[in-house]
């Protein structure tokens, strides 16, 4: 089940649709290379056996759908392993490839997964850095394991970010010196970030000259900058792009700042890079610009051969248009040099139905499009390849990386040929995962006459994706109804699993119901006045629940959308809001028949198919999302998350039973074939300093004692779990941020 948790943006943040042609193949070498010239009648890749349900083990281990699904905002090749390639999201944490995306491994350790910039150069100590929004975190191992770094900065707090840091850079001259820099290039509307689209941090630049393990504040740039970015020149200055503030220069180790804009467009700066050996020269990537009588100003790049003192433009043969509204103006969020070969650069038009990524090798005099929409590639998300980050490897100008909302792209060739380094297509439309996801989870649905197939809901583009196969391949289908915009929960009929319902959105937009007669491989939507249901768009509480009972051949469908409770007595063709029940938030049917409903004010029960509800005992307060047992006929589960009495309870038909009482529970997994497996799993939005998710809890015993089980996880904050009823031993868990992983119940437990 689902419960609507507000976060502070959605993991991706492309919009409707995409400006890439959907591939029809992908693969010319190393089993999913592709490239912008090739076409139908290609081999493409054969899918990796996905693991045997005997082999799951006692730490949790990835399932195997495709990648990306979510924001990349860092990569970073490290120059003492230039093989090794770090990746980081806006709500992802980090991964690791040392393959180009072979394989992967996940990192453990952060207190949040709200990613800046990785610095893979190691500081005096032998530690790597990145920026993020609690603040600069460590790594002394090489990536695996990360850890708060911030004595002296202002104290964590539990309802803000304090102190968000893009970017950590250690000084050249002195790898005991780091600076850190107050912002958040992926402009994150969180508190203590971004509010109302108001940058609330203050520019300030910190300093430690004992490797990060104390810091003070150095200066401050601007009158409460967002520092986007910042780089040392090879002379030993400091340059800066600030968020509509230009670019900021400093000559004495970061003590004093001055404005230096002089000959760019306008003022929003969104990157900045130096010559590696020539200290006078430097360029910044420019996003769009103020209102300009109708249009918005374009950005691009701009050069400076001065140090700084002023700019010129570098924007032959790129592609940029101006639009009467800023998020369709051409914009330009990265610019990056290849340290072995300063005439190379590579950055990106973000802007939608402008997307592409170019490439200049003659120091930004003359660009070339290496990678655009009509780029074939695994687009499994169905996500524009707009590239917020691009990596360039240390010793090898041609081997590079780009990141997107949805894609993780590779190039050998200096963007000639391409690679996805997450995901393969194994048929048009068919994909599998290479073991990196940045999927945030909702919901995850077993068919319960189909040990083979699987269906997996998330935010954004991972609206809605299944396995008939047991995970060796993925299709996503519900695009033909809903590109983007998330998915909240899905349930098979009752009376037959080639019939599913999808409740779509995500946040306060609904983006309607869809229907599936054909096992899923096509939907009709279902929404506005035609059908009794609000119209897609944003409303009040957006859609939160789902449920299905069977009467006779006919499905009763009940949907929570708006904070009202609606009723299909025709399968979901037909629904009408059930009077007398306000500010409803989840529903659910248990194996007898009995409907529940929570509602801001209490839980209902109905015993005649929702026509008419009654109190459900005297329920613990604030019950947000409700859970049903396979094996307990008139049992129903009641998570409360932060609200109330927060966590687990159980209604047994009689009384209410608190079994976990942790505030940040916000889902429950019950085994369908014994009630006394149950696992809770605990998330938090992306709003503090420190997560307070603590991953997931098990319990043999009904609830009276309980396990906490992170080993394999790539992160603490989840969202949703499913025991398989085919394999009950098998445990499905979703995070927010990372997608899926599986473990063995008994295993994780000792037994």
């Amino acid at each position: 089940m689902f419960a609507f948790v507000l976060f502070a943006s959605s993991c991706g943040g492309s919009t409707s649709g995409s400006d890439d042609a959907n591939p029809e193949s992908t693969d010319t070498q190393d089993a999913a290379d592709v490239t912008g010239t090739s076409g139908p009648g290609q081999t493409l890749g054969e899918p990796e056996q996905p693991d045997d349900p005997e082999t799951l083990t006692s730490s949790f281990t990835k399932l195997s759908e495709p990648g990306v699904g979510g924001r990349i905002t860092s990569l970073a090749f490290d120059p003492s392993n230039p093989d090794r390639l770090y990746v980081g999201g806006d709500m992802l944490g980090i991964a690791i490839t040392d393959n180009f995306g072979e394989t992967w491994q996940s990192t453990s350790g952060l207190v949040s997964w709200e990613i800046g910039d990785i610095t893979a150069t190691t500081s005096a100590d032998g530690r790597l850095w990145t920026g993020s929004l609690s603040g600069p975190q460590a790594s002394a191992d090489g990536g695996s394991t990360w850890e708060l770094s911030r004595a002296g900065m202002p104290a964590v707090s539990e309802s803000t970010y304090t102190l968000a840091i893009e970017t950590v850079l250690i000084d050249p001259a002195d790898s005991n010196r780091l600076m850190a820099f107050n912002g958040n290039q992926r402009n994150w509307s969180a508190p203590g970030v971004y509010v109302n689209g108001e940058w609330t941090g203050d520019g300030s630049v910190w300093e430690s000259t004992d490797s990060g393990a104390s810091w003070n504040q150095l200066s401050t740039i601007g009158s409460g900058g967002n520092i986007r970015a910042a780089t040392f020149t090879s002379g030993g200055a400091l340059l800066a792009a600030v968020a509509n503030r230009g670019v900021w220069i400093s000559t004495d180790n970061g003590t004093t700042w001055t404005e230096s804009s002089q000959g760019l467009p306008h003022f929003n700066a969104y990157d900045i890079t130096a010559h590696p050996t020539n200290p006078d020269v430097a360029w910044v990537a420019m996003g769009e610009g103020p209102d300009s009588g109708g249009t918005f100003i374009t950005g691009g790049i701009w050069k400076t051969n001065d140090g700084g003192a002023s700019w010129d433009e570098s924007n032959s043969g790129l592609s940029i248009v101006s639009n009467p509204t800023a998020g369709n103006t051409g914009s330009f969020h990265q610019i990056v040099v290849a340290p072995s070969e300063p005439s190379r650069l590579y950055t990106s038009n973000v802007a939608p139905g402008q997307a592409a990524i170019y490439r200049s090798d003659d120091g930004g005099e003359s660009w070339r499009v290496i990678a655009d929409g009509s780029t074939s590639r695994p687009d499994a998300y169905e996500g524009a390849l707009r590239a917020y980050d691009i990596a360039v490897h240390p010793a090898d100008p041609d081997r590079i990386a780009i990141g997107s909302d949805d894609t993780l792209l590779g190039s050998k060739t200096g963007g000639d040929t391409w690679t996805d380094l997450t995901t393969i297509e194994d048929a048009a439309g068919y994909f599998h995962g290479r073991g990196y996801s940045g999927l945030v989870s909702t919901d995850i649905v077993f068919n319960p006459e189909d040990p083979a197939e699987l269906i997996l809901l998330g935010f954004d583009g991972g609206n809605f994706i299944q396995t008939q196969d047991a995970g060796l391949t993925w299709r996503r289908t519900a695009q033909e109804i809903s590109a983007w915009g998330g998915g909240v929960e899905a349930a098979y009929s009752p009376n037959g699993s080639d019939r599913i319902y999808v409740l779509l959105g995500q946040f306060s937009n609904f983006r309607g119901i869809g229907v599936s007669i054909d096992g899923g491989t096509t939907f009709s939507l279902l929404a506005g006045s035609a059908n009794g249901l609000p119209e897609v768009g944003n409303v009040k509480r957006g859609a939160a629940g789902l449920a299905v009972l069977a009467d006779g051949t006919t499905d009763i469908v009940f949907a929570v959308v708006d904070t009202q409770l609606f009723r299909s007595a025709d399968g979901g063709q037909d629904f009408v809001a059930v009077p007398g029940i306000s500010g409803a938030r989840d529903v659910a049917v248990t194996p007898s028949g009995s409907v529940f409903v929570t509602t801001d004010s209490g839980t209902l029960v109905s015993i005649d198919q929702g026509q008419g509800f009654n109190d459900a005992g005297r329920p613990p307060a604030g019950i947000t999302t409700l859970y049903t047992s396979a094996t307990e006929p008139d049992s129903v589960y009641g998570i409360a998350f932060r609200e109330g009495q927060g966590g687990l309870h159980r209604f047994d038909g009689q009384s209410w039973t608190q079994l976990f009482d942790d505030e940040f529970s916000h889902g429950v997994a019950i085994d369908p074939s014994n009630a006394d497996n149950l696992a809770v799993v605990t998330t938090e939005p992306a709003f503090n300093d420190i997560s307070a998710a603590t991953g997931v809890h098990l319990s043999s015993d009904g609830g009276k004692t309980w396990t906490a089980v992170v080993d394999g996880l790539p992160m603490t904050r989840l969202r949703t779990a499913e025991f398989d009823p085919a394999n009950p031993d098998r445990l499905v868990v979703g995070t927010t941020g990372r997608g899926f992983y599986e473990i063995s119940f008994s295993a994780a437990l000792g037994e």
